[in-house]
């Protein structure tokens, strides 16, 4: 898969999304899952949900994502590894960290390996709006 920008000169949605952007959700709990992915499609992008890491590589051999939601604590493989294998596959990707267990360590670390953002759980729906947002303006 060769990484590229995805932001391009195609239509954008009423909040700014690129309508073509495809947007990948990785969290090993299924009702976060759920609205993560409704989240995302108002804002215009097309949704990909993962229970895990595997699952999640097998959407990036496919295809482009334009951005990710990782959650940290997962297994086998945890979410800062799956961060920086994201990064390998597709630099341009725009990678947002999501945990329950916010540290300055934990938070340093995925900012050190490309995250864009860290948000902890609960996730309040309005500061994901917001970064979303700011990905694509």
């Amino acid at each position: 898969m060769s990484p590229g920008n995805l932001v391009s000169t195609v239509n954008r949605n009423t909040n700014g999304a690129n309508l073509n952007s495809s947007g990948l959700v990785v969290d090993d709990e299924e009702n976060l899952l759920v609205l993560l992915d409704r989240v995302l499609s108002r804002e215009g992008y097309q949704v990909k949900t993962a229970i895990d890491a595997y699952e999640a590589l097998e959407f990036f051999d496919q295809t482009n994502i334009a951005v990710a939601l990782v959650d940290i604590r997962m297994h086998p493989i945890d979410g800062i590894a799956l961060l920086v294998e994201i990064k390998k596959r597709s630099p341009s990707t725009h990678v947002i960290m999501i945990s329950s267990f916010l540290t300055t360590e934990t938070e340093s670390r995925c900012i050190q390996y490309g995250a864009i953002d860290y948000l902890p759980k609960p996730l309040e729906i309005q500061k994901l709006n917001i970064a979303l947002r700011g990905l694509l303006a």
